[in-house]
């Protein structure tokens, strides 16, 4: 993956939000529509995985962070293959009778997943790279795969939505989602209430940073809102709860899960986080915990309900070649150990 290409690509994501707790409730808003933008993924859904352990929740959006980095919207994925044509041409020359599609371009996207933390369960992000013709699709393609990093999971079955649209402009805007199947009204057996209002929020969030607004979202079943989502009360557009409620305290956006950098140069690690006193530490480490590149510090923010940005480079050049762990993680003056980590498998080359 080129990576000057791919941070082009994330500073255009969708992510950068206002944040703020004044949409902590659920709200009703169905303004006339000045613009309507149909997304019809093909043969995307949300990715089935499992949600294990229990989540402490109020809800909550996706943060505002305006740096570039592919963990807001990073990662290659490929859509779904067309049906093989009844002729067999080479794939240098259609036949005929055929006319080529033409490539769909690689769209950044933020995908919001569940991981584990101290508090319990909640949000980590993900930026993903997608083949879409708009941004709405993009979002729907990313929740549709799973997640790159294996320390998070989605709660969704793979054919969750049907369609997305966008009714109006930025936050006075309805985010309409077309559920496809009436079994997700329900909650399933073995998910807690708290993990269902964390995978609502997952979607929620995910739209939002789609279409750069904290619009409220409505969830709909055969064309009229449903009255509940995995049991969660939803006959009104819902908005997003308050970060901290719902977001890990630090997110980091590059570099990308498995993604190869040269040790020739170094290594720009950036994410979100909150932490006491803004404090964020990021190392570098080998497969086995080993600290390779010292710890590095950085000041984030604190004592608001949202995630601020941050950023530190690492030197690779005494770093051979391999497999490593990128590690950054909050403070926690109490003692206690209660730090929210977030970390990206790499490799280094020369």
């Amino acid at each position: 993956m080129n990576e000057p290409t791919l941070r082009e690509l994330l500073t255009e994501v969708a992510d950068a939000v206002e944040p703020g707790d004044r949409l902590a409730d659920i709200r009703a808003r169905t303004r006339p529509s000045r613009s309507r933008l149909w997304v019809v993924p093909a043969g995307a859904g949300l990715v089935a995985a499992s949600v294990v352990g229990a989540v402490a929740l109020s809800g909550g959006p996706a943060d505002r962070v305006a740096e570039p980095g592919p963990g807001s919207g990073t990662s290659s994925t490929s859509p779904s293959p067309t049906d093989p044509a009844t002729t067999n041409p080479t794939p240098d020359e259609p036949s005929a009778t055929e006319t080529a599609t033409p490539a769909l371009p690689l769209r950044a996207t933020a995908v919001y997943y569940v991981g584990d933390t101290p508090d319990g369960l909640r949000l980590y992000r993900e930026f993903r790279r997608v083949p879409a013709s708009d941004p709405l699709t993009a979002a729907v393609v990313g929740l549709a795969q799973a997640p790159q990093d294996p320390d998070y999971s989605s709660p969704w079955p793979s054919d969750a939505i049907a369609q997305v649209s966008f009714d109006g402009v930025g936050a006075d805007g309805v985010l309409q989602v077309s559920l496809r199947d009436a079994s997700l009204r329900g909650r399933p057996a073995g998910m807690t209430e708290t993990e269902a209002g964390l995978a609502v929020e997952q979607v929620v969030r995910t739209l939002q940073a789609a279409v750069q607004a904290r619009a409220a979202v409505q969830f709909r079943l055969d064309g009229n809102p449903v009255d509940q989502v995995l049991g969660v009360p939803a006959s009104e557009p819902l908005a997003q709860g308050r970060d901290l409620d719902v977001l890990a305290r630090v997110s980091i956006s590059t570099p990308s899960e498995g993604q190869v950098v040269d040790n020739d140069g170094p290594l720009v690690v950036s994410g979100a986080g909150n932490s006491y006193e803004g404090n964020i530490v990021t190392e570098l480490q080998a497969l086995d915990g080993t600290v390779v590149v010292v710890p590095t510090p950085t000041i984030a923010g604190w004592q608001e309900d949202r995630l601020f940005p941050f950023e530190v480079t690492l030197d690779l050049s005494d770093v051979p070649p391999g497999e490593y762990v990128v590690r950054s993680q909050t403070d926690d003056p109490s003692g206690e150990q209660r730090f929210h980590v977030d970390n990206r498998r790499i490799t280094v080359v020369d």
